[in-house]
């Protein structure tokens, strides 16, 4: 649905809605779901509403020429929850819509976002600054330019994501720009650890598709490249992530056989892989993400295969569920929403499932 244009068609919204009344709308019901307190559930919606700014306040009834990237209907936000280690996460992407939706306003939007992010508590931008020559172009191609994220964490200050495109200049660059990056950002060991074992990284194996930043100040701080995997099996994907410091052997192909019921190529959407980077560390760590629509044709059908997942991972997808229920548009049966699932496997599984707001359709 990238750059396509988009109509608005909703159950629970007007077209006179902005799109900070939506976006708040679904935090302030993921955070119920996920037993935030009313002090946090203020403090979250006060904060969608300033980071989104002016373009917050445009009607959603009027879709950009393109539509956006970060969520799978179009729309210029996605809601994500995660569930790792007995705690929960609520996580906001989203992405200037600037209309009429060119790809060189987005990414000037970007740039100019992460620099007014500098100076809130515990944000630093400085290993944005070393590698953003690499990721901006006169006339960006591919699907994105720059998107952020928020995370929400109990205890803490937000932490601040950022998301580069490495095919910004074309995908044949797109090797070259991550590896650059990598380079730059101080994480060439562990990349070439990855390099090495799949036998370099290029071609539709598996492709560079995002690099993400958390935009920290902290030794944690993390930084991500997507790996996205057409053309080969999920024994294959489960075979390259054998690199991973983390993988459990076999854990992808399994999940990859029972969230979208088969192994072999042809999903219509690539499975990726997320790999985790620090400069501290040999190898890097991966998890999976697991595509659910358009695979499934609904809402239903992808949580059905998704919580048996769950349950099999002796994880209670009862909040899950919950949280699906409260923030589809509609009844499940009629709505396609669920963009990936993400999964880590071992003695205590991570699971994090991403929900476009489901209020665009293709026009």
């Amino acid at each position: 649905m990238v750059g396509r244009p988009v109509r608005f068609e909703s159950r629970r919204y007007q077209p006179t809605d902005s799109y900070a009344d939506i976006a708040c709308d679904k935090i302030r019901r993921g955070s119920e779901v996920l037993g935030a307190s009313e002090s946090e559930r203020r403090s979250r919606l006060a904060l969608v509403r300033e980071l989104f700014g002016a373009w917050g306040e445009l009607p959603a009834g009027k879709p950009p020429e393109r539509a956006c990237w970060v969520a799978i209907d179009g729309m210029p936000f996605e809601v994500s929850l995660a569930w790792a280690d007995g705690q929960s996460e609520l996580r906001l992407s989203f992405e200037s819509p600037s209309h009429p939706g060119t790809s060189l306003a987005r990414q000037e939007d970007g740039r100019a976002f992460t620099r007014s992010l500098a100076g809130r508590p515990g944000v630093s931008i400085e290993r944005y600054l070393a590698v953003e020559d690499l990721f901006i172009d006169r006339d960006p191609r591919g699907y994105f330019s720059l998107s952020h994220g928020v995370a929400w964490r109990r205890g803490g200050h937000p932490l601040y994501k950022l998301y580069l495109n490495p095919a910004v200049a074309g995908r044949e660059y797109a090797v070259a720009r991550t590896e650059e990056a990598m380079i730059r950002l101080g994480m060439e060991r562990p990349w070439r650890a990855l390099a090495d074992h799949l036998g370099g990284v290029h071609g539709i194996a598996h492709e560079p598709a995002a690099l993400a930043l958390d935009l920290s100040d902290t030794q944690e701080a993390r930084c991500k490249v997507y790996l996205a995997h057409t053309g080969v099996t999920a024994d294959d994907i489960d075979a390259q992530s054998a690199v991973a410091r983390d993988h459990i052997p076999g854990s992808f192909a399994r999940a990859l056989k029972l969230v979208t019921g088969h192994r072999e190529p042809g999903w219509q959407k690539p499975p990726v892989t997320c790999w985790g980077f620090s400069s501290a560390q040999n190898a890097p760590s991966a998890t999976l993400y697991v595509p659910l629509i358009p695979g499934h044709s609904d809402d239903a059908t992808a949580h059905d295969r998704v919580a048996a997942f769950m349950r099999e991972e002796n994880v209670d997808p009862a909040s899950y569920t919950a949280a699906l229920h409260a923030l589809t548009d509609g009844p499940l049966t009629e709505s396609g929403t669920q963009n990936f699932l993400s999964y880590r496997g071992g003695s205590a599984p991570r699971f994090a499932v991403y929900l476009a707001p489901g209020t665009y359709r293709p026009a």
